[in-house]
């Protein structure tokens, strides 16, 4: 996992944020990509490209946890955080290391939206009783409800803006 956050540091210019790696350990999968999982994500395999999403997180059990780089042909590159756990299912697929991107940009909107995801997601599990949230190469699926019943859904990707706090002020307390 060190060279993971030493990559992710690289790339990123910041180490991960604070609640997105577990203090246990992961293991790498084979190959020449630069994921790690946990066990239950070794056991249950990988969901890597965009239409393997949707079945994903239908089965995907409690437990699961991929985090890394992969990617395939000269294009479709991307930083993976894929979480599933009693209160939530995460799947940010968010683009970066293609051979025609603007790398640097796609590394800052990253570091900026990884960043303010983890700052509130302890807000969201606070006043939620569960979520959904799928950020994946531009197309998007938040679901949030609140343990007020209080449902805020949203369909575009928050990548470029990151502007969590406001899209789902329905469910947070008031300043």
């Amino acid at each position: 996992m060190k060279r993971l956050v030493q990559t992710f540091h690289d790339r990123f210019g910041i180490l991960p944020p604070e609640g997105m790696l577990p203090t246990g350990p992961l293991r790498p999968f084979d190959g020449a990509a630069m994921l790690v999982g946990s066990e239950v994500a070794h056991a249950h395999g990988v969901a890597l490209a965009q239409a393997e999403i949707g079945p994903f997180l239908r089965s995907a059990p409690e437990g699961y946890l991929l985090v890394g780089f992969w990617g395939h042909g000269v294009q479709s590159h991307a930083f993976y955080y894929v979480r599933v756990d009693a209160h939530s299912r995460v799947y940010f697929r968010l683009p970066h290391g293609g051979v025609y991107m603007d790398n640097e940009r796609a590394a800052e909107r990253i570091r900026v939206f990884l960043t303010r995801y983890f700052a509130i997601e302890p807000q969201l599990r606070a006043q939620t009783t569960s979520f959904v949230a799928v950020d994946a190469m531009g197309e998007a699926r938040y679901r949030l409800v609140g343990k007020d019943g209080t449902t805020v859904e949203l369909d575009h990707s928050l990548l470029v803006d990151a502007a969590f706090e406001e899209r789902f002020a329905p469910l947070l307390p008031s300043p």
